[in-house]
């Protein structure tokens, strides 16, 4: 992403982030679809940092997914509760819950594909110190 586009997400990110906090003060409940804002903010944050604080932008980006996951799960997880009862839901909650699943879903084979990578090689290093 070029400076200026980051530049850019981080300011309407943080204008986001002080709007849900007006809101969750003036309503005194916060709503999980309101930490988006935040996510952007983060995750342009790390993007900004990466190439001069490489350190804090992996920071960055794991509380940026904690975050995601974890606000994602508790907005999923009451919309596909009121689905399965029948009574009204969000679909925007309810997107987001299946969104979340995709995301860990795909960390996850990520993940698994990295170590798979990594058993490989350290089988074929073993196999040519062994000749």
């Amino acid at each position: 992403m070029s400076r200026r586009i980051s530049h850019g997400a981080l300011v309407v990110g943080s204008i986001g982030v002080l709007m849900n906090i007006v809101d969750a003060t003036g309503t005194a409940r916060l709503e999980p679809h309101a930490v988006f804002p935040a996510v952007v903010a983060l995750g342009v944050g790390g993007d900004l940092l990466k190439e001069r604080r490489p350190r804090a932008a992996k920071a960055l980006y794991a509380v940026t997914s904690v975050l995601l996951v974890v606000a994602g799960s508790v907005a999923g997880a009451r919309a596909w509760a009121s689905l399965f009862r029948g009574t009204s839901y969000d679909w925007l909650d309810l997107a987001l819950g299946v969104l979340v699943v995709l995301y860990v879903a795909v960390g996850v084979g990520l993940l698994l594909a990295r170590l798979s990578r990594r058993t490989s090689r350290s089988r074929m290093n073993a196999g040519m110190l062994s000749e």
